[in-house]
Protein backbone atom coordinates (compact mmCIF):
# COMPACT_ATOMS: atom_id res chain seq x y z
CA UNK A 1 0.00 0.00 0.00
CA UNK A 2 1.12 3.27 -0.92
CA UNK A 3 1.45 6.14 1.47
CA UNK A 4 -1.01 9.43 0.07
CA UNK A 5 0.51 12.31 -1.14
CA UNK A 6 0.85 15.45 1.37
CA UNK A 7 -0.06 18.59 -0.34
CA UNK A 8 0.89 21.86 1.12
CA UNK A 9 0.20 25.39 -0.13
CA UNK A 10 2.35 28.36 0.68
CA UNK A 11 1.67 31.75 -0.02
CA UNK A 12 4.56 34.19 0.08
CA UNK A 13 4.39 37.78 0.69
CA UNK A 14 7.73 39.13 -0.26
CA UNK A 15 9.69 42.12 -1.79
CA UNK A 16 13.21 41.89 -3.60
CA UNK A 17 14.34 44.76 -1.15
CA UNK A 18 14.48 42.63 1.46
CA UNK A 19 17.25 40.66 2.06
CA UNK A 20 15.71 38.68 4.68
CA UNK A 21 13.26 37.69 1.74
CA UNK A 22 16.14 35.98 -0.13
CA UNK A 23 17.21 34.31 2.92
CA UNK A 24 14.13 32.98 3.98
CA UNK A 25 13.18 31.65 0.84
CA UNK A 26 16.49 29.64 0.43
CA UNK A 27 15.82 28.21 3.94
CA UNK A 28 12.31 27.20 2.79
CA UNK A 29 13.56 25.70 -0.28
CA UNK A 30 16.34 23.74 1.81
CA UNK A 31 13.55 22.85 4.62
CA UNK A 32 11.41 21.49 2.02
CA UNK A 33 14.15 19.48 0.89
CA UNK A 34 15.42 18.16 4.64
CA UNK A 35 11.28 17.54 5.45
CA UNK A 36 11.10 15.08 1.95
CA UNK A 37 14.10 13.17 2.80
CA UNK A 38 13.17 12.36 6.47
CA UNK A 39 9.33 11.97 5.47
CA UNK A 40 8.56 8.85 3.15
CA UNK A 41 5.26 10.23 2.61
CA UNK A 42 4.57 11.81 -0.68
CA UNK A 43 4.72 15.76 -0.65
CA UNK A 44 3.03 17.70 -3.04
CA UNK A 45 4.08 21.69 -2.97
CA UNK A 46 2.44 24.86 -4.26
CA UNK A 47 4.19 28.03 -3.29
CA UNK A 48 2.76 31.67 -4.78
CA UNK A 49 4.44 34.68 -4.23
CA UNK A 50 2.82 37.67 -3.48
CA UNK A 51 3.77 40.93 -3.93
CA UNK A 52 4.90 43.68 -0.96
CA UNK A 53 5.93 47.18 -1.05
CA UNK A 54 8.59 48.00 1.69
CA UNK A 55 9.29 51.80 0.44
CA UNK A 56 7.34 53.50 -1.78
CA UNK A 57 9.28 56.83 -1.50
CA UNK A 58 11.70 54.96 -3.67
CA UNK A 59 12.06 55.78 -7.46
CA UNK A 60 13.22 53.59 -10.37
CA UNK A 61 16.41 56.10 -10.58
CA UNK A 62 19.20 54.09 -8.39
CA UNK A 63 21.12 55.44 -6.01
CA UNK A 64 23.90 53.71 -3.40
CA UNK A 65 22.64 51.32 -1.45
CA UNK A 66 25.82 51.66 0.81
CA UNK A 67 24.76 55.25 1.40
CA UNK A 68 20.82 54.64 2.53
CA UNK A 69 21.88 52.38 5.03
CA UNK A 70 24.20 54.72 6.50
CA UNK A 71 21.48 57.02 6.33
CA UNK A 72 18.94 54.91 7.84
CA UNK A 73 20.60 52.70 10.03
CA UNK A 74 23.93 54.64 10.83
CA UNK A 75 27.54 53.81 10.16
CA UNK A 76 27.92 51.46 12.98
CA UNK A 77 24.88 49.18 12.64
CA UNK A 78 24.80 49.09 8.89
CA UNK A 79 28.29 47.94 9.14
CA UNK A 80 27.02 45.00 11.79
CA UNK A 81 23.53 44.52 10.34
CA UNK A 82 25.76 43.26 6.73
CA UNK A 83 28.35 41.39 8.72
CA UNK A 84 24.73 39.69 10.05
CA UNK A 85 23.46 39.22 6.88
CA UNK A 86 26.65 37.61 5.71
CA UNK A 87 26.82 35.13 8.27
CA UNK A 88 23.21 34.01 8.15
CA UNK A 89 23.47 33.91 4.10
CA UNK A 90 26.28 31.70 4.53
CA UNK A 91 24.50 28.87 6.45
CA UNK A 92 22.43 28.40 3.85
CA UNK A 93 24.99 28.36 0.60
CA UNK A 94 24.66 32.00 -0.48
CA UNK A 95 27.63 34.38 -1.58
CA UNK A 96 28.15 37.38 0.58
CA UNK A 97 25.68 40.36 -0.16
CA UNK A 98 27.54 42.70 -2.60
CA UNK A 99 30.12 45.55 -1.45
CA UNK A 100 28.34 49.05 -2.46
CA UNK A 101 25.29 48.06 -5.08
CA UNK A 102 22.31 50.01 -6.05
CA UNK A 103 19.13 50.34 -4.75
CA UNK A 104 15.58 51.57 -6.33
CA UNK A 105 11.41 50.77 -6.40
CA UNK A 106 11.23 47.15 -7.13
CA UNK A 107 7.66 47.92 -8.57
CA UNK A 108 8.48 46.66 -11.93
CA UNK A 109 10.20 43.27 -10.65
CA UNK A 110 6.65 43.28 -8.60
CA UNK A 111 4.79 43.54 -11.84
CA UNK A 112 7.12 40.49 -13.53
CA UNK A 113 6.84 38.22 -10.11
CA UNK A 114 2.77 39.02 -10.30
CA UNK A 115 3.05 38.39 -14.02
CA UNK A 116 4.50 34.94 -13.87
CA UNK A 117 2.57 33.56 -11.25
CA UNK A 118 -0.33 33.77 -13.66
CA UNK A 119 0.88 32.66 -16.80
CA UNK A 120 3.65 30.48 -15.85
CA UNK A 121 3.17 29.26 -12.40
CA UNK A 122 6.10 27.06 -11.82
CA UNK A 123 8.61 29.68 -12.66
CA UNK A 124 7.70 32.17 -9.97
CA UNK A 125 9.80 31.15 -7.20
CA UNK A 126 12.94 30.65 -8.94
CA UNK A 127 12.64 33.70 -11.17
CA UNK A 128 12.08 35.43 -7.66
CA UNK A 129 15.20 33.99 -6.27
CA UNK A 130 17.24 35.06 -9.19
CA UNK A 131 16.22 38.45 -9.24
CA UNK A 132 16.64 38.96 -5.11
CA UNK A 133 20.20 37.48 -5.85
CA UNK A 134 20.38 40.11 -8.28
CA UNK A 135 19.61 43.03 -6.03
CA UNK A 136 21.68 42.13 -3.02
CA UNK A 137 24.10 39.85 -4.37
CA UNK A 138 25.17 41.12 -7.56
CA UNK A 139 24.14 44.30 -6.41
CA UNK A 140 22.00 45.50 -9.23
CA UNK A 141 19.03 47.59 -8.99
CA UNK A 142 15.65 46.04 -8.75
CA UNK A 143 14.22 48.66 -11.28
CA UNK A 144 16.98 47.63 -13.98
CA UNK A 145 14.54 46.56 -16.75
CA UNK A 146 17.53 45.45 -18.75
CA UNK A 147 18.21 42.61 -16.00
CA UNK A 148 14.57 42.15 -15.71
CA UNK A 149 14.09 41.39 -18.99
CA UNK A 150 17.16 39.07 -19.00
CA UNK A 151 15.77 36.91 -16.25
CA UNK A 152 12.12 37.02 -17.46
CA UNK A 153 12.86 35.86 -20.91
CA UNK A 154 15.33 32.86 -19.57
CA UNK A 155 12.40 31.78 -17.21
CA UNK A 156 9.79 31.90 -20.19
CA UNK A 157 7.64 34.83 -19.59
CA UNK A 158 8.73 36.31 -23.21
CA UNK A 159 9.85 34.85 -25.91
CA UNK A 160 12.88 37.79 -26.63
CA UNK A 161 14.30 40.52 -23.98
CA UNK A 162 13.04 42.96 -26.62
CA UNK A 163 9.40 41.83 -26.14
CA UNK A 164 10.19 41.59 -22.41
CA UNK A 165 11.59 45.45 -22.62
CA UNK A 166 8.39 46.45 -24.13
CA UNK A 167 5.85 44.37 -21.70
CA UNK A 168 8.11 46.39 -18.97
CA UNK A 169 7.26 50.00 -20.79
CA UNK A 170 3.95 49.33 -20.78
CA UNK A 171 1.64 49.31 -17.67
CA UNK A 172 0.67 45.77 -17.68
CA UNK A 173 0.06 43.85 -13.80
CA UNK A 174 0.33 47.22 -12.48
CA UNK A 175 -2.81 48.07 -11.54
CA UNK A 176 -2.70 44.03 -9.84
CA UNK A 177 0.30 44.37 -8.29
CA UNK A 178 -0.96 48.15 -6.56
CA UNK A 179 -3.69 46.06 -5.49
CA UNK A 180 -1.58 42.89 -3.80
CA UNK A 181 -0.24 46.02 -2.23
CA UNK A 182 -3.60 47.26 -0.31
CA UNK A 183 -4.27 43.34 0.36
CA UNK A 184 -1.49 42.72 1.77
CA UNK A 185 -1.77 46.18 4.03
CA UNK A 186 -5.64 44.72 4.65
CA UNK A 187 -4.65 41.24 6.28
CA UNK A 188 -2.14 43.03 8.61
CA UNK A 189 0.91 42.28 7.21
CA UNK A 190 3.81 44.99 8.39
CA UNK A 191 6.78 43.15 7.30
CA UNK A 192 8.34 40.49 5.18
CA UNK A 193 8.39 37.58 4.11
CA UNK A 194 5.65 36.60 5.17
CA UNK A 195 4.34 33.38 5.05
CA UNK A 196 0.82 31.53 5.19
CA UNK A 197 0.41 27.81 5.11
CA UNK A 198 -2.80 26.15 3.72
CA UNK A 199 -4.57 29.87 4.77
CA UNK A 200 -4.47 29.03 8.09
CA UNK A 201 -1.33 29.04 9.41
CA UNK A 202 1.33 32.05 9.55
CA UNK A 203 5.12 32.37 10.07
CA UNK A 204 6.88 36.04 9.59
CA UNK A 205 10.55 36.20 8.46
CA UNK A 206 13.43 33.66 8.12
CA UNK A 207 13.49 31.68 11.00
CA UNK A 208 16.24 28.97 10.07
CA UNK A 209 15.69 25.19 8.00
CA UNK A 210 15.68 23.47 10.87
CA UNK A 211 12.44 25.88 12.47
CA UNK A 212 10.34 25.66 8.78
CA UNK A 213 10.86 21.82 8.80
CA UNK A 214 9.88 21.91 12.05
CA UNK A 215 6.91 24.20 11.15
CA UNK A 216 5.67 22.16 7.98
CA UNK A 217 5.93 19.31 10.29
CA UNK A 218 3.48 20.38 12.95
CA UNK A 219 1.15 22.05 10.43
CA UNK A 220 0.55 18.07 8.71
CA UNK A 221 0.10 16.77 12.81
CA UNK A 222 -2.57 19.32 13.09
CA UNK A 223 -4.08 18.77 10.02
CA UNK A 224 -4.10 14.94 10.75
CA UNK A 225 -5.86 15.97 14.50
CA UNK A 226 -8.39 18.19 12.99
CA UNK A 227 -6.86 20.75 15.17
CA UNK A 228 -6.11 24.22 13.42
CA UNK A 229 -5.23 26.13 16.13
CA UNK A 230 -3.06 29.48 15.38
CA UNK A 231 0.26 28.89 14.53
CA UNK A 232 2.27 32.36 14.60
CA UNK A 233 6.19 32.09 14.28
CA UNK A 234 8.29 35.09 13.90
CA UNK A 235 12.11 35.18 12.37
CA UNK A 236 14.40 38.08 10.90
CA UNK A 237 12.72 40.29 8.55
CA UNK A 238 12.59 44.11 7.00
CA UNK A 239 9.00 46.05 7.81
CA UNK A 240 7.13 49.24 6.45
CA UNK A 241 9.47 51.35 8.49
CA UNK A 242 12.50 50.10 6.70
CA UNK A 243 13.74 48.70 9.22
CA UNK A 244 15.22 45.06 8.93
CA UNK A 245 14.74 43.24 12.05
CA UNK A 246 17.49 40.37 12.97
CA UNK A 247 17.35 37.81 15.72
CA UNK A 248 20.94 38.68 16.74
CA UNK A 249 19.83 42.67 16.99
CA UNK A 250 16.25 41.48 18.56
CA UNK A 251 16.33 38.49 20.93
CA UNK A 252 12.64 38.40 21.90
CA UNK A 253 12.04 36.40 18.51
CA UNK A 254 8.95 34.14 19.12
CA UNK A 255 9.10 30.60 18.23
Amino acid sequence: MTNATQSLKIDVTSDMLCPFCLLGLKQLELAITRYREQNPQPLDINIRIHPFQLNNMLTDEPESREEWAVRKFGPEQAIALRSCLNDKFATVGLPEIVSGGQLSSSHHAQRITEYAGHIRPEAQLPLVMELCEATHIEGTAPSDKDVLARVSTKHGLFSSEEEAREWLDSNAYDIEVRKAYQNAQKQGITGVPFFVFQDKYAASGAMGVDEFVNIIGEIFKREKDSSPQPLMVVGDQCDIHDQCNSAEFHPERVL
